[in-house]
């Protein structure tokens, strides 16, 4: 008997089971892989997450926010509308899981304080102290960011001004009780030490940092905006025509991507949330809703220019936002494009930087370019294209998870495409487009498992939606596609180090 004469003769059964076996076996590889601590799979020589002594301490909260997730997801089926109350309790495990698995790290939850308060590791808290005042940042961010961390010097002065007005609410913390240890007077240590430190060596030293209260609330609020991106997660795939079980698999999919806990504390895991809120509004609703997408989108710009990124994919969905099938086989196909939702769209987008800057004198473009040379002289210009051509996939997949990767793939060529929503298609070509034009052009050399997050809901959105084609809501396999992603973060947290 051939080849394909024993491939016809397994059974459906077999065939169906075959690539949650694969995508199982490639989950457990990488952990043992991690686990191991083997060489390089961490990363090339030219740049690598360190490895540690490995273990988490105090599993019990962990475990317990973990698996609750898929838990509650197995749970929400009953009826179409239990995802009112199962998404809430979602958010709520997904803000718990990343808070708990740093407090079962060593240094436990003040290492979160130590690296907000760090001139390096965050970078934002100690230079909106350092940072000339607002009028005069707005006016010249790339002559007021010089001497700034390289953070800074790297991204849009958003994050500065941030700080800076949450500073305003830390400020009304109260203290500690009198004789009490709590996370204030933790908090304005890590403030202290990385001042005595900066000025050991000799560096420039603000004259007011901003409060202790401000490093909690930070430390709340990153994994906070991370966990609360599962709801536009959710709202994008039922506005895609996705069924409730697939809308509900994506919001728990990326609760439980090991990219959105392992960066706590980090900007990178809370900005999702204006990316993925921007992709809804753009791909649903009235209109005008498309005016606002455009300002979410150009917010998180003014954040971070790698977002600029997304303009693209964002773009798409509102030029194929409230389309059938039929429309396509019906209308031409300039007739079947939504023109005046993606005009509108992207008028919401350059509306706030034309305010700001006959508001302020701020420059976009100048900002925009010294940021950009400032990123590739740190960054780029000492690492190898070839090298990294290679391993940004990797790390893309090592943070995101095989499972959610391959399944993203496989989504293209479902044999049901056609049943899908034009935007739904146009997501999944358009996400796998935009990243490998993001590999190719060699802009980023690293670190792609924490720069590329904002690309990662939109995978969960579309190995959801083929998760429960293939399977079911409720099946076995949609379960263990929870668990392995995360084992895969328990994995990594507990072997590598990827904020310190």
């Amino acid at each position: 008997m051939g080849i394909l004469e024993r491939c016809a003769s397994v059974s459906p059964q077999m065939r169906r089971a075959l690539l949650p076996v694969l995508l199982t076996a490639a989950t457990l590889l990488l952990i043992f892989l991690i686990g191991r601590h083997v060489p390089s799979a961490n990363g090339p020589a030219e740049w690598q997450w360190p490895y540690r002594a490995p273990g988490l301490q105090g599993l019990g909260l962990v475990l317990a926010a973990a698996l609750t997730i898929p838990l509650i997801y197995w749970a929400a089926h009953e009826r179409r509308t239990d995802w009112w109350w199962a998404l809430p309790l979602l958010v709520l495990l997904g803000w718990a899981l990343p808070l708990n698995l740093v407090r079962a790290q060593p240094g436990g939850f003040r290492q979160v304080l130590d690296a907000l308060a760090s001139r390096h590791t965050f970078g934002y808290v100690f230079d909106a102290g350092l940072a000339p005042d607002t009028r005069t940042l707005l006016a010249d961010w790339p002559a007021a960011s010089v001497g700034l961390n390289q953070h800074s010097r790297t991204h849009p002065p958003g994050p500065l001004l941030a700080v800076r007005a949450l500073d305003l609410m830390g400020r009304r913390l109260p203290a500690d009780p009198q004789g009490e240890r709590g996370l204030i007077s933790a908090a304005a240590e890590s403030l202290e030490r990385e001042a005595a430190r900066v000025a050991l060596r000799s560096h420039k030293t603000p004259r007011n940092l901003p409060s202790p209260g401000t490093l909690v609330l930070l430390a709340l609020l990153l994994p906070l905006l991370s966990a609360l991106a599962a709801w536009p997660v959710h709202r994008l795939a039922a506005g895609l025509g996705m069924e409730t079980g697939a809308a509900l698999l994506a919001a728990a999919l990326w609760l439980t991507v090991p990219a959105r806990s392992v960066f706590t504390p980090s900007l990178d895991q809370a900005l999702p949330l204006l990316v993925v809120a921007a992709a809804w509004m753009a791909v649903t609703g009235r209109r005008w809703r498309a005016l606002l997408a455009g300002g979410l989108l150009a917010l998180s710009v003014f954040f971070s220019y790698g977002y600029l990124a997304a303009v693209p994919l964002v773009g798409l969905l509102a030029l194929t936002a409230q389309r059938s099938p039929e429309d396509l086989r019906r209308l031409d196909w300039l007739d079947w494009l939504d023109w005046k939702r993606t005009i509108l769209c992207a008028a919401g987008f350059l509306l706030p930087w034309i305010v700001l800057a006959l508001a302020t004198g701020f420059d976009p473009w100048a900002s925009f370019r010294t940021a950009v040379e400032q990123h590739h002289k740190i960054a780029v210009a000492s690492r190898s294209y070839g090298t990294w051509l290679a391993w940004n996939p990797y790390d893309f997949l090592l943070l995101l998870g095989p499972a959610v990767l391959a399944l993203t793939a496989v989504s293209l060529f479902g044999r049901r495409k056609d049943e899908r929503s034009p935007a739904h298609n146009a997501l999944a070509w358009g996400w796998w487009a935009l990243l490998l034009v993001l590999l190719v052009s060699g802009s980023v050399r690293g670190e792609v498992g924490r720069i590329w997050l904002f690309l990662m809901p939109f995978a969960c959105v579309l190995a959801a939606g083929d998760a429960v084609r293939r399977w079911g809501p409720r099946s076995l396999w949609t379960g263990l596609l929870l668990v392995l992603e995360l084992a895969l973060t328990l994995a990594l947290a507990g072997n590598l180090v990827f904020v310190g």
